[in-house]
C-alpha cells in the first residue's frame, strides 16, 4: 500500500510539473507572439499589387475640374503618387508635371485615360475620380466627404481594367469637428492626408493599426 501511495504522489507531482512547464511554455509563446506583433505590426496586404515594377501615371479628375487640373486634383495626384513611389516596390511614378504638361499640350478631355497613359509612356494609369467633395457639415461642423472611385487601366493591353476601388463615399472624421477648433485650410489638409492615404493603401502592404491611430489623432 505504501508503495502505491508513494507512486501516486510521484505521478501527481510529475503531472503538476508538466502542467507548470506547459503553462510557462504557453506564456513564453504568448510573449514571443506579442514581440513579433510589436516588431511586424498587423500587416494588411495590398488589395491590388499590380503596380509593382510598372511605370504608372496617376491622374485625378473631379466635377470641379472640367477645364483642367485644379488645386484639389493636383494635390491628390501629387500626394498619392508620392505615397506609391515610397511604398510600392520598383514603381516608376510619372512626375505630376509631366502629366499636367501633356494635358495642357494635347487638350485632354478627361475621359480617355488610356490616351493619357500612352502620351506619357506609362504602363498603367491609376485614375482617381471624385464625383462630389465637401469639407463642411452646416456652418458649425467640419466633416470631409468625397465620393471616390479609383481605377487601374493597363495601357499595354488597350485599356484593360485591372482593378476598381469604389465608388466609395469616404467620410472623415466620423463625428465631425467643431468649426471653432480649426480653420478651412487646416481641416482640409488633415482630410486630404487621410483621403489620399486611404486610396494609396489599396496598392501596398500596410499596418492596419496605423489607420486607427490616425483616426484617433484627428478626431
Amino acid at each position: 500500500m505504501r508503495f502505491f501511495r508513494t507512486t501516486s504522489y510521484a505521478v501527481i507531482l510529475s503531472l503538476i510539473l508538466i502542467l507548470a512547464s506547459l503553462s510557462t511554455t504557453a506564456g513564453c509563446m504568448s510573449a514571443m507572439a506579442h514581440l513579433v506583433y510589436v516588431i511586424k505590426g498587423d500587416q494588411s496586404p495590398a488589395a491590388y499589387a499590380g503596380l509593382e515594377k510598372q511605370r504608372v501615371a496617376v491622374v485625378c479628375v473631379s466635377d470641379a475640374s472640367a477645364y483642367g487640373p485644379d488645386t484639389l486634383t493636383s494635390t491628390i495626384n501629387r500626394i498619392v503618387g508620392l505615397k506609391l513611389a515610397t511604398n510600392v516596390k520598383g514603381i516608376d511614378v510619372v512626375p505630376p508635371m509631366e502629366v499636367n504638361n501633356w494635358i495642357d499640350n494635347y487638350g485632354w478631355d478627361e475621359s480617355n485615360f488610356v490616351e493619357l497613359g500612352r502620351g506619357v509612356k506609362a504602363d498603367k494609369v491609376l485614375a482617381i475620380e471624385i464625383a462630389s467633395y465637401s469639407i463642411h457639415e452646416g456652418s458649425t461642423i467640419y466633416k470631409g466627404r468625397a465620393d471616390v472611385t479609383a481605377t487601374v487601366f493597363n495601357v499595354e493591353e488597350n485599356g484593360k481594367v485591372e482593378y476598381v476601388w469604389g465608388p466609395k463615399l469616404f467620410q472623415f472624421p466620423e463625428n465631425g469637428r467643431p468649426a471653432i477648433q480649426t480653420t478651412d485650410r487646416q481641416f482640409e489638409t488633415f482630410f486630404l492626408a487621410r483621403l489620399t492615404e486611404h486610396i494609396a493603401r489599396q496598392f501596398y502592404e500596410h499596418d492596419r493599426l496605423d489607420t486607427f491611430a490616425e483616426d484617433a489623432l484627428l478626431e
